[in-house]
């Protein structure tokens, strides 16, 4: 998996590339660590994600939590069919606010 963080005004978009799985779940979670300690909310662009694991849902459950403690939020844009039938079907785009999506 690609990852790549941008950072704009007050936010920080974190597009991801391939597959966030059980062997890339970790690489995220180290390179969200520091970018939480920002005072910007964080915006997932999964326009190039193919696959998301259990591993992956975590992370992004996680992140939602750390920043909502913290009086921030994530948002995700560009979900692919293939992902958001994974969000759907685990109901994770609940957990995650995302049913305007």
């Amino acid at each position: 998996m690609n990852i790549n963080i941008e950072e704009k005004d007050n936010e920080i978009i974190v597009k991801l590339d391939g597959r966030l799985d059980k062997l890339s779940s970790p690489e995220l979670d180290a390179e969200l660590q520091p970018i939480m300690e920002k005072d910007k909310n964080i915006v997932f662009d999964l326009k190039n994600l193919i696959y998301i694991s259990s591993a992956g849902l975590r992370i992004l459950l996680a992140t939602k939590k750390t920043m909502k403690a913290k009086g921030k939020d994530i948002s995700i844009i560009n979900i692919g069919d293939d992902v958001k039938d994974i969000l759907v079907v685990s109901g994770f785009i609940q957990l995650l606010g995302l049913l305007q999506q």
